[in-house]
């Protein structure tokens, strides 16, 4: 595990006994070590896992993941209010593209 990776895991493991991770942060934390596997698994993703995937890959400025996730969101709505106060300009133009490569398909996924 490389340093950043296992500081951060050890870090949030650590905040308390009462309040461990749960176990899907830790799995989308643990597929973005390889964005490359992140990005050719979400295909086969359960639904639960996209918010968190896509919490911890806006976090991490994982902008190649977030590009994809947006264009292969599963819900209707793509909630961004809440990420306002955290965005990055590489993370925004990740989002952004990935809208626009969603908006030229001439047949959308939902």
């Amino acid at each position: 595990i490389s340093s950043l990776w296992g500081d951060s895991i050890k870090r949030r493991v650590r905040m308390s006994a009462r309040n461990p991770p749960r176990l899907v942060n830790l799995a989308a934390m643990s597929l973005l070590r390889d964005e490359a596997l992140a990005i050719c698994s979400l295909e086969y993703l359960p639904m639960e896992l996209y918010p968190p995937l896509f919490m911890a890959a806006f976090s991490l400025r994982r902008s190649e993941t977030l590009m994809a996730m947006v264009q292969a969101w599963p819900f209707a709505r793509l909630p961004l209010g809440g990420l306002m106060k955290k965005l990055h300009q590489e993370t925004l133009e990740a989002v952004l593209d990935g809208l626009d490569v969603l908006l030229a398909q001439e047949v959308y996924p939902r």
